[in-house]
């Protein structure tokens, strides 16, 4: 199967305000630098290269997350701060009339925003991408060479290279396109080529493999940043993994700028401890702005400390 994506006039989105605030708390923590934006030059600088290997909790994690009851939609993973490590985290985009599925998602990676202004991309858009899957299930990825622009440094790199394959495999997995038995491999050629190398750090050459080490650990899958319900009850759901398969979440109430305690709860894990599953659980909320957090707590502590916490706001009318 081949499929290929040309890039109309669609550019990114303007507005990334909170991400770049996010990046200048990053260079705080040792991170150094921030993450291009459009009209923005600067090298971004994440540090540390994670363990290559993808372990079989990737292969498991894949398994429940990339659902194909949700085919209409674009997996697309972005990076983000998780208590000062850069891990990827994943939002679904609408899909439109479908048809490219691989070569969709990873240009939409290249050029769209993130709908959650807690994550971030390093990538230029692209002028054309194109994809194909072979029967033991490598991915071909032919995405052309101004995708490539930013300037960043090995770790940064390293990790936007990852987010491809992670967008990649997860594409061909939602839709349906993925055999049983080997894993999912990703192949990237630049123009046609193989031997690229990738922001001036990584040269793509034999298939790459998700590195389990960079998946955050939670995220909130439903509903997305941004959401407006009519109805009262919310349901929210999500993927996690914690020592004991139970996750934490708290509701708080927007007023104003400030974050008002409205509710708290737990959450168990279809999974079992230390094993990737899904969440979900459902509450009825009045009218207004809601931020809902989903985190962990460390076993054996007392204080109040949340780990791995993601978080999105809804509205309900």
């Amino acid at each position: 199967m081949e499929w290929s994506f040309q890039r109309d006039a669609a550019r990114r989105r303007p507005g990334r305000a909170l991400s770049v605030t996010a990046l200048i708390v990053l260079a705080g923590l040792g991170l150094g630098g921030c993450t291009p934006v459009p009209g923005d030059d600067a090298t971004a600088s994440l540090s540390g290269q994670p363990n290559t290997s993808a372990g079989p909790a990737s292969a498991e994690h894949s398994a429940v997350t990339e659902s194909a009851t949700l085919r209409n939609l674009l997996p697309v993973y972005w990076m983000g701060d998780n208590d000062g490590s850069i891990q990827l985290y994943r939002e679904f985009l609408d899909g439109g009339n479908g048809g490219d599925p691989i070569a969709a998602a990873v240009q939409a990676m290249t050029a769209n925003s993130p709908i959650d202004p807690d994550y971030f991309g390093s990538w230029s858009p692209a002028e054309s991408v194109s994809a194909s899957i072979s029967p033991d299930n490598v991915i071909t990825v032919d995405i052309s060479a101004e995708a490539f622009d930013a300037q960043l440094d090995q770790g940064a790199a390293y990790r936007a290279i990852q987010q491809l394959v992670y967008t990649a495999t997860a594409a061909a997995a939602n839709a349906g396109l993925v055999s049983g038995g080997d894993p999912s491999r990703v192949v990237v050629l630049v123009d046609g080529a193989a031997g690229f190398n990738a922001f001036g750090h990584i040269e793509l050459g034999g298939p790459l493999q998700r590195d389990s080490a960079l998946m955050a650990p939670i995220w909130i899958i439903e509903p997305q940043h941004g959401a407006v319900r009519d109805q009262p009850t919310i349901t929210v759901s999500g993927s996690g993994m914690t020592e004991n398969a139970v996750l934490h979440w708290r509701i708080d109430e927007v007023v104003g700028d400030e974050l008002e305690s409205y509710r708290t709860g737990t959450v168990g894990l279809d999974a079992s401890a230390s094993s990737p599953g899904l969440f979900e659980f459902t509450i009825a909320l009045v009218p207004g702005e809601y931020e809902i957090s989903v985190f962990d707590r460390p076993q054996g502590v007392q204080e109040n400390r949340e780990l791995d916490t993601d978080t999105k706001r809804v509205t309900v009318q």
